[in-house]
């Protein structure tokens, strides 16, 4: 799966740069952050942070760690990370999640995740509702992913889409929401090109699906709408409506297209969506192994549910 640097999955205490070499050095009282020698600092003791194109440190607040206000990094424009910072500036704690508030009873913590299921389930049903389905449309349960045309591990995953489909062709359809990834270059034309075919035809949406996963090496982003157009020789859609909605970034078509495939990535990136693909089975987010056995599972107890 591609992913971003993973510095989430880190907690690291790191000291900032002293006046030569690196040290904890005693607090001056000042309270401004030195954002720049924080990040220089980053990038020395972790060392996949210096191919990263932006790392950028949000306000600084108050937290309820004595001795530490609370901030965000937020590396490539996307991947963000909690941190916590030593109230003289000199010491950053990158946490694998804010800190946890462990005050509430075993009854309040089931009760907000029941409820953070349902606004995620909901979220995601949203989203679906504008998509084409594969597979039966009144199935009892949906499978979504999150992909990106460009990315190879969601070229790989289809194959085990289509054995899910397979096994359980009357409990689960498959809805694909859209991802394209900021270094894809050819990913998000080729989504709005989808979703231009979508527009007349859902037939055509997953032709074109189909097409650029199983002619992914052959596509730039050059020739992506001209490969799009040969893709769907033959289906049944008016062409040159089609290219309009494709290439004139002034139409409304265009625009509509264009914000179907945005609001699918932020829809992504509020449900916590890091790397493609990432797969939801009504509303859960499957973690782990990826198997037609694992996701058989889900799909057997949603279903009884």
């Amino acid at each position: 799966m591609p992913r971003i640097p993973n510095v989430a999955a880190l907690v690291l205490a790191i000291c900032v740069l002293a006046s030569s070499g690196l040290a904890c050095a005693q607090s001056s009282g000042e309270t401004d952050l030195d954002r720049e020698r924080l990040i220089e600092n980053l990038k020395l003791q972790i060392p996949q942070l210096r191919q990263a194109q932006s790392i950028t440190v949000g306000p600084v607040t108050s937290s309820e760690v004595p001795g530490f206000r609370q901030t965000t990094l937020t590396i490539n424009n996307r991947n963000q990370v909690p941190a916590l910072v030593r109230d003289d500036g000199q010491q950053l704690l990158l946490l694998a999640a804010p800190p946890v508030d462990a005050s509430r009873s075993i009854a309040e913590v089931q009760a907000e995740m029941d409820a953070e299921a349902e606004e995620r389930e909901a979220t995601l049903s949203e989203a679906a509702g504008a998509m084409p389905v594969r597979g039966a449309a009144d199935a009892p349960v949906t499978m979504i992913a999150f992909s990106d045309f460009q990315c190879p591990y969601c070229k790989q995953s289809t194959s085990l889409i289509d054995a899910v489909l397979d096994a359980y062709p009357e409990q689960v359809n498959f809805v694909f929401l859209h991802f394209p990834l900021p270094n894809h270059g050819w990913a998000k034309p080729a989504s709005i090109a989808a979703q231009c075919a979508a527009r007349q035809s859902d037939d055509a949406f997953w032709t074109l699906h189909d097409a650029y996963f199983a002619n992914q090496g052959q596509i730039t982003e050059a020739n992506v709408i001209d490969q799009a157009e040969g893709f769907l020789q033959g289906a049944d859609l008016d062409m040159a409506q089609w290219r309009t909605c494709a290439t004139d970034e002034a139409s409304g078509a265009h625009q509509t297209a264009r914000q179907v495939v945005e609001q699918a990535l932020r829809t992504g990136e509020q449900l916590g969506v890091r790397g493609t693909p990432t797969f939801f089975i009504d509303g859960e987010l499957m973690q782990g192994p990826r198997s037609v056995e694992s996701f058989g599972a889900r799909i057997e107890a949603a279903a009884s549910e």
